[in-house]
């Protein structure tokens, strides 16, 4: 059980109508200006290290302990820890470090504000969630005679790309009692409960070479993906549109990359697709692709050699709406007038990870939509990041009635 009384931290001035001086603001400012690209994506990219040691660095100045979780060479996750005896409730606060790259977006690391709008890379995916709760453990650390549960916060690295960051701080964490987690993503203050995972493949068709001038002499890999491509769209693609899920909608299948071939005058003796297979609450990735593979065996021409092979599996978040967590969550965020029903995403974060794996209780929960995330003009809602650093905040501080 908890408290009813709920007091909004920092009062009704810093949940609404206050888009001026709020430090969050600033530490948003000052995520903003340091690439963080994650290297999977374009090679030479500084990666999450100078965010870390940022982190790292405003940690120590509140007199919070913190260290460092290595992940890759150079590139680590930060975790820091506000105990005050009360392990029992403790939570953690998580959200990652690293972006997308730039792409077409112009002076992506030099903030803009216009419009009540910080715009800038990661503005929305995840730098706004990560400056809320840097904030958030900051306001308890220097009221922490008051603060009545143990507060974690992990900046974790690689999200963009295998959630390696997360499983580290899994792998490292273990035994560590959490009572539930806060992940940061751009969800528009609503409190997510339920997300879909995803079960990613590669399918290879092999064909034999043969010189162009005499393709019959050959069996051309790319028409024997043909077959593939077809039962994906028009058997599999139908049968998943009958698959739902009441928060998260209707699973779903997209061929995302093709590649065959390395000159004009040689008959393909292999094809790649790769597949991207949004998997529901309930529904495992392994299963799913084995499932797959076998469905497609039985569809294709017996003599067609094929081949399906993982490239990244991640589970679904589903978590059971009595769990305190999601009720403390809603309960905050009815006190700052915020959406009191929890709902469902339908992409993947780092809480099916901190559920599935470490058995924490995890809702997701941010500034922002996730329809800026990622686009050539990402921004975030300033209003938005007051009122999300003021969530984690208050929540924090809820008092357990028991």
């Amino acid at each position: 059980m908890m408290s009813n009384n709920i007091e909004a931290v920092g009062g009704a001035e810093a949940v609404a109508g206050c888009t001026g001086n709020h430090p969050v603001l600033e530490i948003l400012d000052d995520l903003v200006r340091i690439n963080s690209v994650n290297p999977y994506y374009e090679e030479g990219a500084p990666g999450e290290s100078d965010v870390a040691c940022y982190v790292e660095e405003r940690m120590r100045r509140a007199g919070i302990p913190v260290r460092r979780q290595q992940v890759f060479a150079g590139r680590w996750n930060v975790v820091a820890e506000l105990s005050v005896g009360k392990p029992e409730r403790a939570l953690l606060f998580e959200s990652h470090m690293d972006t997308v790259p730039a792409g077409s977006m112009e002076n992506a690391f030099e903030p803009q504000i216009r419009d009540g709008r910080l715009y800038g890379r990661g503005a929305c995916d995840t730098k706004a969630t990560l400056a809320g709760m840097i904030w958030a453990i900051e306001y308890w650390a220097a009221r922490r005679d008051s603060l009545p549960r143990d507060l974690v916060l992990c900046a974790a690295v690689d999200e963009e790309a295998a959630f390696r960051g997360v499983l580290r701080f899994l792998e490292e964490d273990r035994e560590h009692r959490l009572a539930g987690a806060v992940v940061g993503e751009p969800t528009e203050l609503r409190v997510v409960s339920a997300t879909k995972g995803c079960a990613r493949f590669a399918v290879e068709t092999r064909g034999k070479a043969a010189h162009s001038s005499m393709p019959e002499e050959g069996d051309n890999a790319i028409y024997r993906m043909l077959a593939v491509l077809s039962y994906i769209r028009d058997r599999e693609a139908p049968r998943l549109e009958g698959l739902s899920h009441p928060l998260c909608g209707r699973a779903s299948i997209s061929v995302g990359t093709i590649e065959s071939g390395g000159q004009i005058n040689i008959v393909p003796e292999r094809c790649e697709i790769q597949v991207d297979r949004r998997i529901l609450p309930g529904e495992q990735p392994d299963v799913v692709r084995e499932q797959f593979k076998q469905a497609l065996g039985a569809e294709l021409p017996s003599d067609t050699v094929f081949e399906v092979r993982e490239l990244l599996s991640d589970w679904a978040l589903d978590t059971d709406p009595q769990a305190a967590i999601v009720r403390e969550a809603l309960q905050v965020a009815g006190k700052l007038g915020l959406a009191t029903e929890a709902v469902g995403v339908p992409y993947g974060t780092d809480a099916s990870k901190l559920q599935q794996l470490g058995g924490i209780p995890s809702i997701v929960f941010g500034p922002g939509s996730i329809a800026q995330a990622h686009s050539k003009h990402e921004w975030v809602d300033l209003e938005e990041v007051i009122q999300a650093a003021t969530f984690y905040a208050t929540l924090a501080g809820v008092q357990s009635a028991e």
